[in-house]
């Protein structure tokens, strides 16, 4: 029984009548689908690594960052769509600056 298209996969809130969430399913098949991330501890740091996806050659180079700067201190690789990481990294920046701001 296939629901997608049927309305059930408009909204991560709403569960298809056999009990799934179709929002949840497709973000886990994007980061399936998207390249490798990884990151190393050492003594002096830390480095992230990406592996990277050229899905056209119409693409610019450096539009799809993976590796961002958070903070001064901090930063984070993402997987998945490049939208969504952008997000995180907007939340995150925020975060960061909100407790710079008060922490200190």
């Amino acid at each position: 029984m296939s629901s997608i298209g049927t309305g059930y996969d408009l909204s991560v809130t709403t569960f298809s009548p056999d009990g799934r969430v179709f929002q949840i399913e497709y973000a886990a098949k994007a980061v399936d689908n998207s390249g490798t991330v990884i990151g190393i501890k050492c003594k002096d740091g830390i480095v992230l690594g990406v592996e990277k996806l050229i899905a056209s050659k119409m693409m610019l180079p450096g539009s799809n960052r993976r590796i961002h700067s958070v903070h001064r201190h901090s930063g984070m690789a993402v997987a998945g769509l490049a939208a969504d990481g952008r997000q995180i990294v907007a939340r995150a920046k925020a975060e960061a600056t909100n407790y710079q701001r008060f922490a200190f």
